[in-house]
């Protein structure tokens, strides 16, 4: 069976090769750019993170810079005063691939925060199995901020477990599974040393310029594939006698189209995050993926017996499940 990815290539058509972007070169930041600190004391790590990958990573960041002497406030966007925001030395932020592209939400949230002028920012993105465009995911990102000010000082990517739960719920459970132990410790090293070469590049005063790499699936990414992946999905409903009223799908929600107490969800609106029925802790979001029932990545994990193992620094005692 085709993977989801290569549906969609296919369903673009050769006609779409027409319009490809050419090969000219883009970069974000310059040698010239001047930092407002080259010592800094402070640091916000940002991360918008629906199954929990991406969140681990931005804490792991955190933990390590604040073991580098900074003090650290790290938390999801949906939680963070646009406000604060200039008043740090130092901004790193990640989001997972989302459709080969930074989510939607993601980039509106980041035009409307205040300006950050002249603060280091960094980006990084989280991808599933072998990725897609996820160096491109990070560059925008970090493009996002810089369009706010912000200086940019270093981009990395981290590799996972796929979380697109249409994947192995059609049955292709072999192609997530090749990446079970993802995150793995060579994975929480990046992200150490992607911490550690953003503040030395801070402190030295010399940031580079970052160039985005020549990807020729730009035609379909972002809200092309989204509108398509709706199409596929032919039921998105809630369960009323497995709900539980608990309010987890309501807050994975990015575009508030989920109301529990109806129950009701707006189609229309989704953005086919799988927020919810990666989230939900009763399989109370009745969905089906091109008529297929579709079931969560709690629900994998226990299928599979997997556990995600925590870094070190982040245990607190043990292994943690791996959805946050």
């Amino acid at each position: 069976m085709d993977t989801r990815r290569k549906f969609l290539l296919k369903s673009a058509g050769a006609a779409a090769m027409a319009v490809l972007p050419g090969c000219a070169e883009e970069q974000i930041g310059t040698a010239g750019q001047t930092m407002k600190t080259n010592d800094p004391k402070t640091a916000l790590i940002l991360w918008y993170s629906q199954a929990g990958h991406t969140a681990r990573n931005g804490r792991l960041i955190g933990r390590t810079l604040e073991r580098l002497g900074l003090r650290v406030r790290a938390l999801d966007i949906r939680e963070c005063d646009e406000s604060t925001m200039k008043n740090y030395d130092l901004i790193i932020m990640g989001t997972p691939v989302y459709y080969l592209d930074v989510p939607g939400n993601v980039r509106d949230w980041l035009r409307d925060i205040p300006r950050i002028e002249g603060t280091p920012v960094a980006a990084y993105s989280t991808f599933g199995g072998p990725g897609d465009n996820q160096y491109n995911t990070a560059w925008y990102l970090l493009q996002l901020l810089a369009d706010r000010g912000g200086v940019p000082v270093g981009i990395a990517t981290f590799g996972n477990m796929s979380t697109f739960a249409p994947t192995w719920s059609m049955g292709n459970e072999k192609r997530i599974l090749k990446y079970r132990d993802r995150p793995n410790e060579e994975i929480y090293r990046q992200v150490r040393d992607f911490a550690k070469k953003v503040l030395s590049t801070v402190r030295g005063g010399t940031p580079p310029a970052f160039k985005k790499e020549f990807y020729a699936g730009e035609f379909i990414k972002g809200s092309f594939q989204v509108k398509l992946t709706r199409l596929m999905i032919t039921r998105h409903t809630i369960d009323s006698k497995r709900c539980t009223k608990c309010g987890i799908c309501v807050e994975k929600c990015p575009v508030g189209v989920i109301d529990i107490e109806t129950p009701h969800i707006d189609k229309k609106g989704c953005i086919a995050c799988m927020g919810c029925v990666n989230n939900c802790p009763a399989q109370a979001i009745d969905m089906a993926f091109l008529g297929k029932k579709v079931y969560g990545f709690r629900d994998f994990l226990k299928k599979h017996a997997i556990t995600i193992i925590e870094p070190a620094e982040l245990r607190g005692g043990g292994p943690q499940p791996g959805v946050s």
